[in-house]
């Protein structure tokens, strides 16, 4: 028997916009394939202030194969870990998530 991992769509769009930019509007990631290509944006990275900040969306993913929903959007938070004269401290940042497949 298959995962939720292995699992292929017909087709599928990821966007991930920040709810913090100054810039103005747009995506900071959008994605879209078939098949097996959505099992790239189970984890996304984006520039932090001093390592990466982890966008997970693993659960979002996982519920949507197992159910086929077609779609998913809402808030997500990535997490930093932000060090400073040694003390380390966890940084969340929301972004917007957009997720739409079709089966």
């Amino acid at each position: 028997m298959e995962t939720w991992k292995e699992k292929e769509v017909a087709e599928f769009a990821v966007a991930v916009m920040s709810k913090r930019s100054v810039t103005g509007v747009g995506a900071e990631y959008e994605k879209s394939g078939s098949g097996n290509d959505w099992q790239g944006c189970i984890r996304l990275e984006f520039d932090g202030f001093s390592d990466a900040r982890i966008l997970n969306l693993d659960h979002i993913w996982k519920d949507m194969i197992e159910n086929e929903k077609t779609m998913f959007s809402g808030e997500v938070l990535a997490c930093e870990t932000v060090s400073s004269s040694g003390e380390s401290v966890l940084l969340n940042t929301p972004y917007e998530v957009e997720i739409r497949v079709s089966y």
